[in-house]
């Protein structure tokens, strides 16, 4: 019963300690898988990590020194990596180095499985190959993830090269199961890519045997086997990420042998408890820390991929609440910052555009598009060469790629053609600007289109010219129009003194007709006394004889000076015809100078407000003309009644000499009569009579020849004083073309 009981206790102890061990085995395969896993991702983020770096980007555009340098610090302190570097889309390394400083920029890793993966997938991928270095010296993994631009488009990669040995130095090597227990992987092609014991097995394909391909079968669970004679129990599971299988593998004897072994089982509880806080720890590390951080990594990306509407997710604890707060902060202020820096951009309303360092546009809006007669969507414009864009040559050097390259602000106007044809004229500003560590990031241009001023400029110069031509045609025709009127002047004066001289005849005459009439009424009282008393009519005949005499002679002077009249007044009807041609002179002036201010006018109307000083001038000269016509119609009007008036006065004189040759010839018959008496007084009472008759008549023509002198007096007058006006209004007009001429003068100054 004793041996019955200790046979049942020692299998039940057997069985137990199998079944514990295998558990065990289960766990450490666990905490293996999970080491693993966490390694796994602490590699991706530090891909991560690079690929989002400003300088990862900066070295597939051209300036990998600072990517160098970030590589290098890099592995320096991290002696856990092999190698680190950037490469392009085709697979290029333009950026990178080994742990052996060994500079890796030119090589080409096109032929590599995670780089086509990293390219076609666009997220951060691992190879699941292990590889021996190229030293030979350590063993490696690929761990890749995209490098993406500003507008999320994956240009290129980051690949880092963990040492997988390492890794497998701390987490696999010592773990231990027994005296004869070890932990080993295989990857998806039933290759040996870590081994506790046998090292010489690495990279070794072991699909020949039955219970390797039993793993790559089922993938997770247990299982035994024979291995040399002697029967082994493994557990083992598969990694999802990698395809990659951890394997704890122990013989049963040597797992049975801690039954045997009470002394060792405090040991193994020790060492189990251990690998479970260990396992433990890395839980509640992974959940403490290493989920939070990674959704905080997977919120960076997301606002780095330009997601502004992406929002950090789950509770934090501790100094990741802190760090959670200030990435908040962060992101909140960047989105402020943008969205100012977009609200600028899309509140200009000028023609505007944007170059990166790389000389292509970057961003453009609407107004640009439209002055450059560019259709298509703003998107389609964006990573084209500026010269493309501005002047539909990609290989020009716009302005906008001399600012950069020089650091400084230009500005350039220049005559641009469209596509269709069009010719503008441009003016162009550009400047370059920066991050707040002063890197380049690009120069901003407006283009400003100065076509419509050029076109009214050249529209105003051409007015000034015709309108100076207009001017020094007035000044022209002013400078006639003074000199007309100073002749006319002249001429006026010269008239006023003839017309002094026809008044001062005028009175000369009136006088002699006034002794003329005197004389007659003399005659006819003497022949009254003659007939009362013939016998003195022998004396009364000579005395009468001396008085005809004497008429004979004031007729023939009134006879002198009525001709001189008609003379005078004939030159001051032609002195008046000359005035009336001068007149008609200053007239056809007027009306040119009064067309050519309203030329002038209408020319400073098309002007617009440049020429609204010359309009003032314009409508000035178009008055001034006015008031010389309506002077030169009220001249034309009294050298009209001037010259109707001397006609009169022509007239007037021929019918005054007339009078005066009848007076002449009836004064001849008086003396002739009276010597007759002297010697036929037997006669003389008829002779008398005659006489009587004769001195009536005389006395009727004397009335006569002084109404005519009466009348010639006072057109005389008239004639005077039309005269002075005239010279008056000829004063006037010349005064009016001295203001012509000054105002000509100040238009032609402005």
């Amino acid at each position: 019963m004793v041996t019955l009981s200790i046979w049942v206790i020692s299998s039940d102890t057997y069985n137990t300690v199998l079944t514990s061990q295998q558990e065990t085995m289960k766990r450490q395969v666990s905490s293996v898988e999970d080491a693993v896993e966490d390694y796994i991702d602490d590699v991706k983020t530090i891909a991560q990590l690079i690929a989002t770096e400003p300088s990862s980007l900066t070295a597939l555009r051209g300036n990998a020194q600072a990517a160098s340098v970030h590589i290098n610090h890099f592995l320096q302190n991290n002696p856990d990596y092999w190698a680190a570097f950037v490469f392009d889309a085709n697979g290029k390394i333009v950026a990178g180095s080994n742990a052996n400083g060994t500079n890796l920029a030119g090589e080409d890793r096109n032929t590599r499985d995670y780089v086509h993966s990293v390219l076609s997938e666009k997220q951060v991928v691992i190879s699941q190959d292990i590889l021996m270095s190229q030293s030979g010296s350590a063993y490696i993994f690929a761990v890749a993830a995209p490098v993406r631009d500003e507008y999320g488009n994956v240009i290129g990669g980051v690949g880092i090269f963990p040492f997988w040995h390492k890794f497998t130095e701390r987490y696999l090597d010592n773990s231990r199961i027994g005296e004869e227990g070890y932990g080993y992987m295989l990857d998806a092609k039933g290759r040996v890519i870590a081994h506790a014991i046998d090292k010489k097995l690495m990279l070794k394909d072991m699909r020949g045997y039955d219970f390797i391909n039993t793993i790559l079968t089922e993938g997770s669970g247990a299982t035994q086997y024979e291995w040399e004679g002697r029967a082994k129990r493994m557990s083992f599971k598969t990694i999802p990420a990698t395809g990659w299988i951890v394997i704890m593998s122990a013989y049963e004897d040597d797992l049975a042998a801690l039954a045997i072994k009470q002394r060792n089982y405090l040991a193994i509880g020790g060492v189990a408890v251990a690998i479970l806080l260990i396992a433990l720890v890395a839980l509640m590390l992974r959940r403490a820390v290493i989920i939070p951080v990674n959704r905080m990594l997977t919120f960076a990306g997301r606002i780095t991929d330009g997601d502004f509407k992406a929002e950090l997710e789950g509770e934090y604890k501790y100094e990741l609440a802190l760090l959670a707060d200030k990435l908040g902060v962060m992101v909140a202020d960047l989105k402020h910052k943008l969205g100012f820096s977009q609200g600028v951009l899309n509140g200009l309303n000028v023609p505007c555009g944007i170059v990166g360092p790389d000389f292509r546009m970057v961003w453009v809006n609407k107004h640009l598009c439209t002055l450059l007669e560019k259709p298509e969507a703003l998107e389609k414009y964006a990573g084209i060469k500026s010269g493309e864009m501005y002047w539909n040559d990609p290989g020009k050097d716009t302005l906008s790629n001399r600012a950069i390259r020089e650091n400084s602000a230009l500005q350039q106007e220049a005559v641009w053609v469209g596509p269709s044809g069009t010719t503008k004229h441009i003016k162009v500003d550009t400047t370059p600007f920066h991050d707040m560590d002063g890197t380049m990031l690009g120069s901003v241009s407006i283009w400003t289109d100065l076509t419509e001023i050029r076109i009214q400029q050249e529209k105003i110069r051409q007015q000034n010219e015709r309108i100076a031509h207009a001017a020094i045609q007035a000044n022209q025709i002013s400078h006639q129009l003074s000199s007309a009127a100073e002749r006319l002047a002249a001429q006026i004066n010269e008239a006023n003194t003839g017309s002094g001289v026809q008044l001062e005849r005028a009175g000369s005459t009136a006088t002699a007709m006034e002794e003329m009439n005197a004389t007659i009424f003399e005659v006819a009282r003497n022949a009254g006394s003659a007939a009362k008393d013939a016998s003195t009519a022998k004396d009364n005949a000579q005395n009468g004889a001396d008085i005809v005499s004497k008429v004979i002679e004031a007729i023939s002077a009134i006879h002198t000076k009525a001709e001189g009249l008609r003379i005078s007044m004939e030159k001051l009807g032609t002195q008046a015809e000359s005035i009336g041609d001068v007149m008609n002179v200053i007239s056809d002036i007027a009306d040119q100078t009064n067309l050519l201010a309203l030329n002038a006018a209408i020319e400073a109307a098309r002007a617009g407000d440049a020429g609204r000083g010359f309009a003032v001038v314009a409508d000035e000269v178009r008055k001034l003309a006015e008031k010389t016509m309506r002077a030169t119609l009220e001249v034309g009007e009294a050298i009209s009644v001037m010259q109707n008036v001397a006609a009169s006065n022509v007239h007037a004189t021929g019918e005054a000499a007339q009078a005066v040759s009848s007076s002449t010839e009836l004064a001849q018959t008086s003396g002739e009569t009276l010597r007759e008496i002297v010697t036929l007084i037997e006669t003389v009472a008829d002779q008398v009579s005659s006489i009587a008759t004769a001195a009536d008549q005389q006395s009727a023509a004397s009335d006569e020849i002084n109404r005519s002198m009466d009348e010639i007096n006072r057109i005389s007058e008239a004639t005077a004083g039309l005269m002075t006006q005239s010279l008056e209004a000829v004063q006037g007009v010349s005064k009016m073309a001295s203001e012509l001429n000054r105002v000509i003068a100040e238009m032609s100054s402005e």
